[in-house]
């Protein structure tokens, strides 16, 4: 059974094709309302942590990918969404009300 660890290590050998020369950094953000990510790097969304203590849903895309995050609750809850997502453009985050979450994502960046 594939790990999210093993699967975001094949999805960067993917990215990188022949390129060798990289870097990879990675990071946590609270609440953000944007992930910048510039034309030479790619982002993987790797996990959002989400806490909460009513009805809600969650929204992110990019150019290329949208995820919405949705879950009737009728308790303060800690909730964990593990998804690997890839994005090639700025990662933009809309939610139904104000609740914590928090971001971690994986950068990767090619050079040329």
């Amino acid at each position: 059974m594939k790990t999210p660890d093993n699967i975001l290590e094949k999805m960067i050998e993917n990215e990188l094709g022949e390129n060798r020369a990289f870097s990879i950094s990675h990071h946590f953000e609270d609440n953000p309302k944007r992930i910048d990510v510039k034309r030479d790097e790619t982002v993987f969304v790797t996990n959002i942590k989400i806490v909460v203590s009513a009805n809600f849903w969650l929204e992110y895309h990019s150019a290329i990918e949208s995820r919405l995050v949705e879950k009737q609750v009728n308790n303060t809850e800690t909730i964990f969404y593990e998804i690997i997502t890839k994005h090639k453009g700025n990662v933009y985050f809309t939610k139904s009300h104000n609740f914590e979450y928090q971001v971690s994502y994986t950068k990767l960046k090619i050079i040329k």
